[in-house]
């Protein structure tokens, strides 16, 4: 299969489309890359503070296991009063018809 030389044409012209639009991608992530290196050189001190409020936190973490517990404790509790909501709205439901009442907003 050869191809006539408008569609070679078309295709390079393509090509050479595709070519500049990843040239000013490359531009574009390259200036983000920059302006990003920027910030950060510029704001060491607080990023280094942040580390080591992270840090702290993961010490803490590590010397006290129980307070795992609280969300998967608060998780239970959430799940059964959300289950015990499901079955009262179930039985709510089947009772009547609903109505709308114009006064009620």
């Amino acid at each position: 299969m050869t191809l006539s030389e408008e569609q070679a044409k078309e295709k390079a012209e393509d090509f050479e489309d595709m070519q500049l639009y990843m040239l000013i991608a490359c531009i574009t992530v390259g200036i983000i890359a920059l302006s990003f290196l920027c910030c950060i050189c510029l704001n060491f001190t607080s990023l280094k503070l942040a580390i080591d409020v992270i840090d702290a936190s993961a010490d803490f973490l590590n010397g006290t296991k129980r307070i795992i517990l609280v969300p998967i404790f608060f998780f239970i509790v959430t799940l059964i009063f959300v289950l015990v909501w499901i079955g009262a709205v179930g039985c709510v439901i089947s009772m009547n018809e609903i109505e709308v009442f114009p006064l009620i907003p």
